[in-house]
């Protein structure tokens, strides 16, 4: 049997939502949360930092080809929390950025490896909003159809 298998960690559904519509400079940025313990909810004061970082990507947002709107998913995971903020670009892009923190004390975030992407909890975040992308900015409609499309309260 490969031990390195036998190691990975195992799926359970974690517990997310929409939480709420964050500026970050031009664009209106979709916020959503992903809990692994529900019985330890996304502290207020992680969230307000989340709030900051994606107002201070403004500039970065702003200097590229952006389409005013885009996501973003703060994930309180078993060993730490995660900040992944995309943006839409034409041509249907999605770009990355991501921090982490530690899960102890005030929330100090901090750009994450650049070789990492999103686990599997957040890859069901991320296919929630490329079919949202896809079935209204994609398809004609406002970027406003967009931003009202929110992730359902369930688990991924």
């Amino acid at each position: 049997m490969d031990t390195a298998a036998a190691d990975t960690s195992t799926y359970i559904p974690r517990a997310a939502r929409f939480a709420e519509l964050v500026a970050c400079g031009p664009a209106t940025i979709k916020l959503s949360i992903i809990e692994a313990d529900a019985a330890q909810p996304v502290t207020g004061a992680a969230i307000d930092a989340v709030r900051a970082i994606i107002a201070q990507a403004g500039g970065r947002l702003a200097a590229t080809r952006h389409l005013n709107a885009g996501f973003a998913i703060l994930h309180q995971g078993e060993e730490g929390l995660w900040l992944l903020l995309h943006w839409w670009l034409e041509g249907g892009i999605a770009t990355h950025l991501l921090w982490r923190s530690d899960l102890e004390g005030e929330p100090k975030f901090a750009p994450a490896e650049p070789l990492l992407m999103a686990c599997v909890w957040e890859l069901g975040i991320i296919d929630f909003e490329r079919r949202a992308w896809m079935e209204t900015a994609m398809s004609g409609k406002p970027i406003s159809d967009y931003l009202t499309r929110t992730m359902p309260r369930g688990t991924v």
